[in-house]
């Protein structure tokens, strides 16, 4: 009966030393410190290190690798632009080039047959609406102007017109939300859980009053790596997370920490 008593109280104590960490995190760590982008730049780049700017490709070419890149690989999206520039040379003659050909280059993206039709038909209205495949029409536009105007072109979303202006020569002040970003911004509690690629974009561009084309560039893909590598789909290894201790995710964690220890007691 002691050995049960002894038992039974050393679980009760473990519970409660939990249930006061929940507690004291909670009261120490208020969520709106998730808005602070500052933070969260700075730690990564300790963390992760400088993001070297690449070489920039023209808004029309990053417009396309942007396409292939949805939902694709970086390596096997490049892959099948490079394959694209050596069959064809010009935009214009992918336009002009039969669906069924540009599919067989672009097999290893992800829904090729679908993009390969959504790519032709976007070079070819802009070929259309503006007498050449360019985007010399975006020049002088406001940022908000210029993603509306990509977004009219059909399968056009916000992070492919957001690349589009931030990845290219262009330097677009545009923060580019793909589904890592989305994830780790939803797991911190920079955004609800439910949040969507445009009210996560609304969330940064709000808080980064301070950011420039590049910061904003440098943040994608830290946010980036940081969901492939720490912050998957399938777990979140906040161990290794620079950001785990402002993180709701990991709060939350806590949580379910009291839940199970409270099955103790029971």
């Amino acid at each position: 009966m002691r050995g049960q008593f002894a038992g039974k109280l050393n679980c009760v104590l473990d519970n409660v030393h939990v249930l006061f960490f929940y507690i004291s995190m909670q009261e120490t760590f208020r969520f709106t410190q998730a808005s602070d982008l500052r933070s969260i730049r700075d730690r990564l780049s300790v963390k992760l290190g400088r993001i070297p700017d690449r070489e920039r490709l023209d808004p029309v070419s990053q417009f396309v690798c942007s396409i292939l890149g949805s939902r694709t690989y970086d390596q096997a999206s490049w892959n099948a632009f490079v394959r694209l520039i050596g069959r064809y040379q010009t935009w214009y003659a992918v336009a002009d080039a039969p669906e069924a050909d540009i599919e067989a280059l672009i097999q290893n993206v992800t829904y090729p047959e679908r993009k390969a039709l959504e790519l032709k038909q976007a070079l070819r209205k802009i070929r259309a609406c503006y007498g050449k495949i360019s985007f010399d029409f975006l020049i002088g536009l406001d940022i908000e102007q210029a993603l509306f105007q990509l977004e009219k072109i059909h399968g056009v979303g916000h992070k492919i017109a957001a690349a589009t202006l931030n990845f290219s020569t262009f330097h677009g002040r545009a923060f580019v939300v793909d589904t890592h970003v989305l994830r780790v911004l939803r797991r911190f509690g920079f955004v609800g859980a439910n949040a969507s690629t445009e009210d996560a974009y609304d969330a940064v561009m709000a808080m980064a009053d301070d950011f420039d084309s590049d910061d904003l560039y440098e943040l994608h893909w830290h946010l980036k790596s940081l969901g492939q590598k720490t912050c998957s789909h399938a777990s979140a290894q906040c161990v290794s997370c620079p950001l785990s201790d402002i993180c709701l995710h990991r709060v939350e964690e806590g949580a379910i920490m009291v839940t199970q220890a409270s099955a103790c007691v029971a």
